[in-house]
């Protein structure tokens, strides 16, 4: 059966590429191999996202701090129906309405969108203080067609004036670290002891939102950096057995 759904995804320069550099992209990899649905990807570059967006004559729908439009990937279409859809919760709601009969990314049905949308926003709030360490690594596991502009949006998040800046050093660097640890240390108690995801044993599409960015983290940061060291070790090993549970659904195809 030939490819109907074309992905949209963001490429970097990290070891064994193509190799996605990015969480919000990762989550939906993991949604369209979880399913096993046959797919294309288009590695679009960073300056080319919005660019992309009036080519396939569709407007953003998430905005920026400041209001204006925020043209993101993930990005799928699906030429057996035509639909262009942005944004993790819709993509993944879109594959399980569009594709019923493969395994559900919302295992407690679609009334748990809502739960589902909670829950993300919960957990992006534990992020704040990772964000200094992985954004500034991201920024070097791109090619060189996205660094400049990657560069010169993020480093405004932190008031500095390259990504490099931004990215901990020193004594400071284990002080940070350690903000990390706590924020995960709060995300582990969300789960009920003895279970390995988010509703239970059941995988879903949360349990990829987490996974993306704890790949992220290993990715960019490094599996052998002292950080990615420490991660995997916290709350008892759950981040390093969550991406081994999705390991399977890590296939880039291209």
């Amino acid at each position: 059966m030939s490819s109907t759904i074309t992905f949209y995804d963001i490429p970097g320069s990290l070891p064994g590429g193509p190799y996605s550099p990015s969480p919000n992209t990762w989550k939906i990899r993991y949604a369209l191999n979880f399913k096993g649905l046959q797919y294309t990807t288009v590695w679009v570059e960073y300056p080319d996202i919005k660019p992309l967006y009036e080519k396939l004559g569709i407007s953003a729908v998430l905005t920026k701090a400041d209001g204006t439009p925020y043209h993101t990937l993930p990005l799928i279409r699906d030429a057996s129906t035509g639909a262009i859809i942005s944004d993790s919760l819709p993509i993944a709601e879109y594959l399980d309405k569009t594709y019923p009969n493969m395994p559900q990314l919302f295992p407690l049905g679609p009334d748990s969108y809502t739960l589902h949308a909670a829950f993300s926003d919960a957990f992006m709030a534990k992020l704040g203080n990772l964000w200094q360490f992985v954004i500034p690594a991201m920024h070097r596991a791109l090619n060189p067609a996205s660094q400049t502009y990657f560069d010169t949006t993020k480093s405004v998040m932190f008031g500095t004036p390259t990504l490099d800046a931004a990215d901990p050093k020193g004594a400071k660097r284990a002080e940070e670290w350690n903000k990390v640890k706590a924020d995960f240390d709060g995300v582990a108690k969300w789960y009920r002891e003895g279970e390995k995801f988010v509703i239970g044993n059941k995988l879903s599409c949360a349990d990829m939102e987490v996974g993306g960015f704890v790949l992220w983290t290993r990715a960019v940061l490094g599996a052998e950096s002292s950080e990615w060291q420490a991660m995997s070790a916290w709350n008892g090993g759950r981040w390093a057995q969550l991406l081994k549970d999705l390991e399977p659904y890590e296939v880039v195809t291209v």
